[in-house]
């Protein structure tokens, strides 16, 4: 099962940057908070030993 942090932290801002690109809509400055985001979430990520 897919835990909610996971598609907060990596599955939405993919989702939001490709609406972002494919529409132009937002600019720039929503481009970069949409990466700083999906870094910060694939920081948090837990890796297999901290879920144990």
């Amino acid at each position: 099962m897919v835990r909610l942090g996971f598609v907060i932290g990596t599955l939405l801002p993919v989702a939001l940057l490709a609406v972002n690109l494919i529409t132009t809509y937002g600019g720039i400055l929503v481009t970069i908070g949409l990466l700083v985001w999906l870094g910060t979430g694939i920081l948090l990520t837990p890796t297999s030993e901290d879920e144990s």
